[in-house]
């Protein structure tokens, strides 16, 4: 498959949204001072679980959502490392006409590297774990971690929980 990581992306289709900003739905729970976090970007720290059940996503980045997941499943072969993974996931956002979306290099300095070769991507409500198998899981940090999207790498090996901190957002649900 061919991997679109320079920017440039498909012209956009005339039913695709414009926006892409994520919200917090109108609450009637007072703001209350949050603690400084230790935990991702996005996290949404400082909430109580009732305040995050009203956390809500405006629905044009629902659909989006769902145009991602989508073209996610399109992908074939399956990735053989985390580098493939990645050019696959921005091949995907693109199909999905996201190009505002981006996910960081992971040579860059949002992306977490274990001892065991896998590496943790933190997004802006989304966290990506890439196995070296070429696995990868997106969870959502703004659900606790809940499980988004999963594939297995190359030879149909399954995403494994591999060497992430039990501190880190979405631990628990993916183990």
């Amino acid at each position: 498959m061919s991997a679109n990581i320079s920017g440039s992306v498909p012209a956009a289709r005339p039913d695709a949204d414009a926006a892409d900003s994520e919200a917090i739905a109108p609450s009637s729970v007072p703001a209350q001072p949050s603690q400084p976090s230790q935990t991702a970007p996005g996290y949404a720290p400082g909430l109580s679980g009732l305040e995050r059940v009203r956390l809500a996503r405006k629905p044009e980045t629902t659909r989006r959502l769902h145009r991602l997941r989508h073209e996610l499943g399109k992908i074939s072969p399956l990735p053989s490392n985390p580098t493939q993974a990645r050019i696959e996931i921005v091949d995907a956002m693109a199909r999905a006409n996201l190009s505002a979306w981006t996910v960081p290099e992971l040579s860059g300095p949002s992306a977490v590297r274990h001892a065991d070769g896998s590496i943790y991507v933190t997004l802006i409500s989304h966290a990506i774990i890439f196995n070296p198998s070429g696995a990868f899981r997106i969870i959502d940090l703004h659900h606790d971690g809940r499980v988004y999207f999963e594939m297995a790498g190359e030879g149909n090996l399954t995403f494994r929980q591999l060497g992430r901190d039990a501190g880190e957002p979405g631990a628990s649900a993916c183990n």
